[in-house]
């Protein structure tokens, strides 16, 4: 991995990065280490707390040693204030404007990533009242160039309800497309919950049958990548997607 002198917290820390100097985010958490030595920890922050380093090159330092998460605000062992489980980028409707234009930079970064030829899905959920009336929505823009899109309304649910219910969209959208599961697909959702329960071992307290369900499908598309991306921050088909989940929400009052 390349490393860049970027700032974090006010000090100046090393950020992992490609060769041409654009940092390496993925859900938008950035690798971090404070120094070059051999075993140095390697952290991750959220790509909008570090800010540039003027003159600053992209250089190679010997391997790291992983760490859990960002480090502590403050030192010692259990002391000091809580990991943050931000992105950086903040939330939809209370990001910052440097946190949007960076989460929009972020999200055009990883698309352009994406190989021609890969079917993409954009998928969202949407709810009035959480709970209340809830749909899912998603896009699917296929290997062709053909785009399909669907909003389902779900009746009286919860906003993770109609995300994770958007995920199993995509997957119908798809079947329908007639694509087989071994083909190359990058599905998009921007909820860190339904991340979450699905590829990260989060423990469900609720939904679980339909978590359980939606496992079952995804292990079935052994092709298929799910990708965080930042929501309401300008990408046609996330938009798209939402407005789907919110035109069916709609349906359901």
């Amino acid at each position: 991995m390349h490393w860049l002198r970027v700032t974090f917290k006010g000090k100046r820390v090393w950020a992992g990065a490609h060769p041409d100097g654009q940092l390496i985010a993925e859900g938008g958490r950035v690798p971090i280490r404070y120094s070059d030595k051999p075993g140095a920890t390697i952290y991750r922050a959220g790509v909008g707390r570090l800010g540039p380093v003027p003159g600053a090159l992209v250089q190679d330092f010997p391997e790291g040693k992983p760490a859990a998460d960002t480090p502590r605000t403050s030192g010692g062992a259990g002391g000091g204030k809580k990991r943050s489980k931000s992105s950086g980028f903040g939330s939809a409707g209370r990001r910052t404007q440097a946190q949007a234009e960076a989460a929009r930079a972020e999200a055009a970064r990883a698309l352009a990533t994406i190989p021609e030829g890969t079917h993409v899905a954009f998928t969202d959920g949407a709810c009035k009242g959480n709970p209340g009336p809830c749909g899912a929505g998603a896009v699917v823009k296929l290997g062709s160039g053909t785009q399909v899109e669907r909003g389902v309304s779900l009746g009286h649910g919860t906003n993770n309800v109609g995300e994770l219910t958007a995920i199993g969209v995509a997957l119908d959208l798809l079947e329908e497309a007639g694509i087989e599961p071994t083909e190359s697909v990058v599905l998009h959702t921007d909820s860190r919950y339904a991340m979450g329960v699905l590829t990260q071992g989060w423990k469900a307290k609720a939904n679980a049958r339909l978590i359980g369900a939606l496992k079952g499908r995804l292990e079935d598309w052994s092709g298929l990548e799910m990708r965080w991306v930042a929501g309401h921050v300008g990408i046609p088909e996330n938009e798209r997607a939402d407005q789907l989940a919110t035109e069916a929400a709609e349906q359901a009052i």
